[in-house]
């Protein structure tokens, strides 16, 4: 019984990751009058970098599935944007942090108003209790991959 429903639970994650990149990934490419040319992969940097507040590399590669290589590159770039900073854990001098500097927050607050407009004009298609359907399963998968994220 268990396997049969992670079967369909793993059939159904994927359509749901299809469809959801068919409507929302143009949300990261259609952001005009941008302060900063940021690709898909910086934008997301900056909201999971801003979101936790800081975090090691190693952690945003396997957030932007970036491998190593690929995630120096873009923290690099970021830094001479002026983005964002790196600086040494202090509680292991072997580790590093990243964080948003003050232009990388504000940057991150203006990009979040912009993905709230254009996200705003792809919700407004659905009805009301569609966007609360939506909304509360959203959060279900939240506490799910939060209990996830737990165990790993």
């Amino acid at each position: 019984m268990k396997e049969e429903r992670i079967k369909e639970t793993v059939k159904l994650q994927f359509e749901m990751i299809h469809l959801f990149h068919k409507n929302f990934a143009r949300v990261f490419h259609e952001i005009r009058d941008s302060p900063h040319n940021l690709n898909k992969n910086q934008n997301r940097a900056i909201l999971i970098i801003g979101t936790k507040g800081e975090i090691m590399p190693s952690m945003l590669g396997k957030c932007l599935d970036l491998q190593k290589g690929s995630l120096t590159s873009m923290i690099d770039a970021l830094e001479r944007e002026g983005l964002v900073c790196r600086k040494g854990d202090p509680g292991d001098r072997r580790k590093t942090l990243v964080s948003l500097t003050e232009k990388g927050e504000e940057y991150k607050e203006w990009f979040t108003g912009e993905l709230e407009k254009t996200a705003s004009e792809i919700f407004e298609k659905l009805e009301e209790e569609d966007v609360v359907a939506y909304q509360e399963s959203l959060q279900a998968m939240l506490g799910v991959l939060k209990k996830l994220d737990e165990t790993a």
